[in-house]
């Protein structure tokens, strides 16, 4: 019989769930639209369903393995002990009873973690991250998150919060960011902000946009970080412009980051970490220039390994590591 963990990371728009065994290696995969339109009820009974197919499809019967524990990222303000969420404004839920209904389900433990907590956990075990116990996780997508792996303890913090790396600001006199700070670094690289910048910039009568506005037929309102990253690609010195300056604000959160923490490695993740050198490199730049030379010279640089996996797998192998020290 088969000791194996299940993770699932539910996201605003899609879920993706895993099956992880006791080496940390996955056994099956399968991903879903979230439609959290639905509602809550819809949302974890389809969750459900991913989990039971996936077994279904893993072994020919209950038999062949032994569920040990299921593990939830979700992002947003958690409760784990009671496993709740209590808000996730990306799913519009507040105070929705998570845990519960897998634990009736499956008869197996079940913990929520916050999602970027998740992915840092699996690129740590079973990523870009392996075997260094010194690491900052950083995604970069919609929004910012980050992961903190500090002496071979994840670091989750008093409330399962730990490393905002998005809401570090970098300008106390910029603009208002929605958790109620001025200046943050998620105004400046997150994906929506890359593509709300260079919309604004272009609709007050900013030049060199001709490549994006190829890419977005014309409507500016449909303009994503990707049609930036793809017209910076095209060779698109607007875009490239674009994506250096959030590049460069990613790099200067990341500084703070190194001088508080010396990690050994940061790890990169997200979709936006996709858009490759104009973006990442400016961001290292950042580190070498802003950075205390004696702490960010030893600190390498590396892409994460495990995409859009990574929430899934750390969230299933937060059961298969929780003997390990964990900070809270």
């Amino acid at each position: 019989m088969e000791s194996i963990y299940i993770g699932i990371d539910l996201g605003g728009t899609k879920m993706l769930a895993a099956i992880v065994d006791e080496r940390g290696n996955m056994l099956a995969r399968t991903r879903q639209e979230t439609r959290a339109d639905r509602g809550p009820v819809d949302t974890i009974e389809r969750m459900k369903e991913m989990a039971v197919g996936l077994l279904a499809e893993t072994f020919a019967s209950p038999a062949e393995y032994a569920l040990r524990g299921i593990g939830i990222a979700v992002a947003g303000i958690l409760d784990p002990d009671r496993g709740n969420v209590v808000l996730a404004t990306n799913l519009k839920w507040e105070n929705v009873s998570l845990a519960r209904p897998f634990v009736e389900r499956f008869a197996c433990p079940v913990q929520l973690l916050n999602d970027a907590n998740a992915a840092a956990l699996g690129e740590w075990m079973a990523g870009a991250g392996k075997n260094v116990n010194d690491l900052i996780f950083v995604t970069v997508s919609t929004g910012i998150g980050g992961g903190i792996v500090s002496g071979g303890r994840l670091v989750l913090g008093a409330s399962d919060s730990a490393a905002e790396l998005g809401h570090i600001s970098i300008d106390r006199h910029g603009p208002l960011c929605a958790c109620g700070n001025r200046g943050c670094i998620e105004l400046y690289a997150s994906g929506s902000s890359i593509a709300r910048i260079a919309r604004e910039e272009m609709l007050g009568g900013a030049q060199g946009g001709d490549e994006l506005m190829r890419l977005t037929g014309g409507y500016l309102d449909r303009l994503t970080a990707e049609h930036v990253a793809s017209a910076a690609a095209a060779g698109s010195a607007y875009a490239i412009n674009k994506l250096a300056k959030a590049g460069t604000a990613l790099g200067l959160g990341i500084v703070s980051m190194i001088h508080l923490l010396n990690p050994k490695m940061i790890v990169v993740g997200g979709g936006v970490s996709r858009s490759g050198p104009p973006l990442l490199e400016p961001m290292r730049e950042a580190v070498r220039k802003y950075g205390i030379p004696g702490m960010v010279n030893g600190v390498t640089f590396e892409t994460a390994k495990l995409g859009e996996d990574a929430g899934a797998v750390g969230a299933a192998l937060w059961w298969r590591y929780a003997d390990l020290p964990v900070s809270v």
